[in-house]
């Protein structure tokens, strides 16, 4: 089968391996959408160091059962199903998993004490059978293919609780800042601001419901905005999603009201600096969202997929640009420089 192998930068390669066969608890999947996250751009823009190359990736997919390992019911080959990606797989036994938090095991993505991960840039991939999830027929695989993406938004409302009296702002127009937008309104969010920096992305925050307000921090100063915005209270909820280098964490310190709260899913490569004064006087409440798992015995992915499902969120108009699996170099060129390309979120089907 053909399948993308990384070997860090921008050298991407199609190559030829062997297909994968199921064994107790697994099915292979025959791939038909997978999603290019930042995450996997890390390593094409700069090659990391603690990455043996070359690599498979590609967590975020979707497609149809073509194999079923021994001993395995309540599947069907050619079930259409969406996937939670191998890496969040948790030991089971620490005390994390225990309680349903299997994205923080200490342990995490590990089996064998060897490294698991999805590689939905492939034809087939091979899937522990717990992370299958059956898609109803109005989900399509594209917009199954970054459920992945609006699971980590349910798990920043669920960790930071959006009531309908709330107001939220979200720094980032990218797929996690427009999934979190959408996901604060589906859930009642009274009024929702989206902050970013290209007039085109905010114009899709609108458009796809992610945003009752935008603000344009490239013209304004988003803080003094939001601000007027909110009748100089400030908002209840902040989300930042971008990551990287910015100020955005004390930037969402500025903006949400007395005792706010803060949630920050972007990633960041280097320690960022606040302002501990403001913060203890507002009491904020700083919470980090790192990818998602259960929720009071449910799965997170399964309430992403229910909202989705329902018409509760728009996922097409996140979906910019499209590439078979041998062009997958050009997806990751598209995803890489999101000013020139416009892109949101690139799909890869094999």
């Amino acid at each position: 089968m053909k399948t993308a192998m990384l070997y860090g930068g921008p050298n991407l390669r199609i190559e030829d391996v062997p297909m994968p066969l199921p064994g107790p608890g697994e099915v292979v999947v025959r791939v038909r959408a997978a999603g290019i996250c930042g995450s996997d751009l890390h390593g094409y823009r700069q090659p990391r160091p603690d990455v043996t190359y070359p690599i498979r990736a590609g967590h975020e997919l979707s497609g149809v059962i073509s194999e079923i390992g021994p001993d395995l019911s309540g599947l069907s080959v050619g079930q259409r199903v969406g996937v939670e990606p191998m890496h969040l797989i948790g030991c089971g036994e620490c005390s994390q998993c225990r309680r349903g938090d299997y994205h923080i095991c200490p342990r995490r993505g590990r089996r064998a004490g060897k490294p698991v991960h999805s590689a939905g840039f492939s034809e087939y991939d091979l899937v522990d059978a717990r992370n299958v999830f059956p898609l109803p027929d109005q989900v399509s695989f594209a917009e199954a293919a970054i459920l992945d993406v609006y699971a980590v938004a349910v798990h920043g409302i669920n960790r930071l609780p959006v009531k309908p009296f709330h107001s939220v702002a979200i720094i980032g127009t990218g797929a996690v800042g427009l999934t979190q937008g959408q996901v604060a309104r589906a859930v009642g969010a009274r009024q929702v601001i989206v902050i970013g920096t290209r007039d085109e992305s905010l114009e899709t925050a609108r458009a796809c419901g992610a945003a009752d307000v935008v603000v344009n921090a490239s013209k304004v100063d988003p803080v003094r905005a939001v601000l007027e915005l909110t009748g100089g209270e400030g908002v209840d909820v902040a989300f930042e999603t971008v990551g990287g280098h910015t100020p955005t964490i004390q930037q969402c310190c500025e903006l949400v009201t007395y005792g706010g709260k803060v949630g920050v899913v972007g990633l960041f490569f280097e320690s960022v600096s606040l302002d501990p004064r403001q913060a203890m006087r507002k009491e904020i409440d700083l919470r980090w969202v790192n990818s998602y798992s259960t929720w009071e015995g449910v799965r997170e992915y399964q309430i992403a997929l229910d909202l989705l499902a329902a018409g509760k969120l728009q996922a097409r108009p996140l979906i910019t640009h499209r590439t078979p699996l041998d062009r997958i170099a050009e997806g990751f060129a598209w995803a890489n420089d999101k000013q020139r390309s416009g892109a949101i979120k690139v799909i890869v089907e094999p």
